[in-house]
Formats: C-alpha cells, structure tokens, sequence
C-alpha cells in the first residue's frame, strides 16, 4: 500500500535529486532515503508519483531512472531521455569494466556489414547470464570470462568473439584472415604473456582447444614477444 507524502515534501526531495543526479542517469541503490529525511517506503512513493508526472523515467531494468529533459524545438514538448546503447554503457560498460563482443566487434574490424538484432556484452556487473530489453533493444549480457581492465579489455572481447559460434565464417574473409585481425586487435591491449597463458588454461576444455587450434593464441603470444 503506497503511502500518502505532502507535495511540499515532494518537493524538496525531487529538487535534492536533482540537485544530486541533474539529468544523468542513476540507480535506486544509489538514493539512500535517510540522507533526505524519510524511509524507503517513502522514497519509493515519491519516485513513483515524479514518475507520474512524467518528470522521471524508469528504463525497467536494474530500477534505472533519469530526470526527463523535455525538447521544444519544434515547437512541442520532446521528451530527451538516454537510448539503449547510454543506458548499456552506465550499466555494464563503466570504468572498463565490459565490452561488446561478436558480431558488434566484427562489424568495428570491418570484417562484417551485419548490424545485430541483438547486441552481446559481458562485464564484470552480472554473475549469470541474462537476456534483457533496453528501450525496445534487445541485449544479452553475461559475466566476463575474467575480470575485465583497461589492461585486457581487448583481449578479452576477442577470446569472447572468436568462441561465439558462427564468427569465423563471415563472407569474402577465410577463417585464418578473421583470427588474425582478432590477433592483432587482442595484440593492442598490454595485458602480459603471462596473464594471457593463465586467462586461457583457465577456460573449459572446448574453449581453450578452440583457442588453440585456430592459431589465436599462437599468432597472438608471437605479436606479444615481438612487439
């Protein structure tokens, strides 16, 4: 049961929000209701009723908000709000701690012109796998294979696309030419030969024998000694 708040209460807590957030976006966990003199419940009443008001967007995923920015360019209200690849990055993509994978990396390399339906990312933010809509975009996002850097960011990203199926056969380049260029991608990060051995040997057997056995890793640790 919603419980009843005076407007002037309101108020005051949509203009310390905001005074907070502005226009970026922000998430329920980041509000602690006590800061602004009222309980939870009472937090949850009052993003509900700015909500209402349209003067508050909920994106229905990970109790995601942003204060509406309203458009009147031409010459009627707009309402400006983040898209689905902002939204993606505020929650999977910050401070290096995801990336894009597959056929999103491909089309990046120039070794595809397909533009995904659904676009795949992992990140060090979610512990399983997970299929979610973003502003009528549809996202799959999983844990990383390890913890993502700025140091392995790359690396990681072509070791996730090289085993997703169906990405080494792309049209007018051989399997060989797309693990190369996935090579020399991964070769630009300065994530350490090292580092590189242990990410590897620590994967499942299927995927560390594809690793191996399409050169990646090989064409890759040569980049690495030789640059």
């Amino acid at each position: 049961m919603m419980c009843w708040l005076d407007p002037i209460k309101i108020r005051m807590v949509e203009e310390n929000l905001f005074k907070k957030f502005g226009y970026g976006l922000f998430q329920r966990k980041d509000i602690n209701a006590t800061k602004y003199g009222i309980t939870n419940a009472e937090m949850t009443t009052i993003l509900n009723e700015l909500q209402l008001q349209d003067k508050l967007a909920n994106f229905g995923v990970s109790d995601l908000y942003q204060f509406v920015s309203w458009n009147n360019d031409l010459g009627f209200p707009i309402e400006d709000t983040a898209g689905p690849e902002e939204v993606a990055d505020f929650l999977y993509l910050r401070d290096d701690g995801g990336y894009y994978y597959g056929n999103d990396l491909l089309l990046f390399l120039g070794l595809s012109d397909q533009v995904s339906r659904m676009k795949t990312i992992a990140s060090n933010n979610v512990s399983k796998k997970q299929f979610i809509q973003i502003c009528n975009a549809d996202l799959m996002v999983k844990p990383a294979l390890a913890k993502v850097t700025a140091e392995n960011k790359r690396f990681l990203q072509a070791v996730d696309t090289l085993l997703t199926p169906g990405m080494l056969s792309v049209d007018e380049f051989t399997a060989k030419e797309v693990v190369g260029r996935l090579a020399d991608y991964a070769s630009e990060d300065s994530i350490s030969i090292k580092k590189i051995e242990s990410i590897v040997f620590s994967l499942d057997e299927k995927s560390k024998k594809k690793i191996l056995t399409t050169g990646f890793y090989d064409a890759l640790v040569d980049k690495k000694r030789f640059s």
